[in-house]
């Protein structure tokens, strides 16, 4: 069974460290300069009053309800969060997010239709079900000491999270259910592929220079000669073992090495095609790998 490298994981990523700042943005100006009421008639979501607070569908989730459930869903953000907009990029992952608390707010405003809706629950549901859905069979240590399979800690979370909705009593109680919408939403979205993140990745990839290319690239004038020459060879010979280890039961004979742009090209035909579900481990990691080698470049 895999297990995540927590180090990796810990290097927050734009929307995610976005996400986190304006909750606790949020958090202070509550504490020290308005009261929670007034922030929350501005920005919770009411089904009764979305005419002329046209916002409060996306902005709800800028406000958590209550001290616990804003501690639980920066935890939540930052143990699933960076690893998918890694592998997704910024514009999909934020895309991916709010489209979630949507249909939280979807969800509220059919089924309890007063009230008033706070938090980000919503998004971070579909945050969590996409990262169950890309590394399945992998493990987390919760809390960095009790080791959990995803799914499990997926469950964990989820499960307290709609504990402390239901236990807040009245039409906050009721959250739970927006929740539940953010996950379904998500369903829907993972459900089909994503043409925008396999574009990008289409783009990116295109300019990238093969890395079986045997005709040395150029060496500026202004850096020494011979530590540009030890990089770019030990890039190179990465780039050959990466390669050669996912390609070679590829060919017809299992001996023609493919270089990355082709390999890549490859797995984004397969997920256009057969979606995020047919990819194997070996697949996963490659993508994975690849959008952050895209993503470091």
């Amino acid at each position: 069974m895999a297990t995540y490298q927590h180090s990796e994981q810990q290097l927050l990523t734009p929307a995610v460290r976005w996400l986190a700042i304006v909750w606790l943005g949020a958090a202070l100006l509550q504490a020290t300069v308005v009261t929670p009421a007034d922030l929350a008639q501005w920005l919770a979501f009411r089904p009764s009053q979305v005419t002329h607070a046209w916002w409060t569908p996306m902005s709800y989730a800028v406000l958590a309800n209550g001290t616990w459930s804003l501690l639980l869903s920066l935890f939540a953000l930052l143990v699933f969060g960076p690893r998918v907009e890694r592998v997704w990029g910024t514009k999909a992952f934020s895309a991916f997010f709010f489209w979630c608390v949507a249909g939280g707010a979807l969800t509220h405003a059919m089924f309890v239709r007063s009230g008033a809706l706070l938090g980000a629950e919503a998004g971070l549901f579909g945050v969590m079900l996409a990262y169950g859905r890309l590394w399945p069979n992998e493990e987390l240590y919760l809390l960095g000491v009790l080791p959990m399979r995803v799914w499990t800690a997926i469950g964990v979370i989820s499960g307290v999270m709609i504990g402390l909705a239901v236990s807040s009593g009245g039409p906050s109680g009721w959250g739970a259910l927006a929740q539940l919408g953010g996950f379904g939403f998500a369903v829907l979205y993972l459900k089909r592929p994503n043409p925008a993140v396999i574009d990008e990745l289409r783009h990116r990839m295109a300019p990238a220079p093969d890395p079986t290319d045997e005709t040395p690239r150029a060496i500026p004038r202004t850096m020494p000669r011979a530590r540009r020459g030890e990089e770019v060879d030990e890039i190179v010979a990465q780039s050959k073992a990466a390669v050669a280890k996912q390609s070679a039961p590829a060919g017809p004979t299992g001996s023609t090495r493919e270089s990355r742009r082709e390999a890549m090209n490859r797995l984004l035909d397969k997920i256009s095609q057969q979606g995020l579900d047919s990819l194997t481990p070996e697949d996963r990691t490659l993508l994975e790998e690849m959008s952050r080698r895209l993503r470091d470049r």
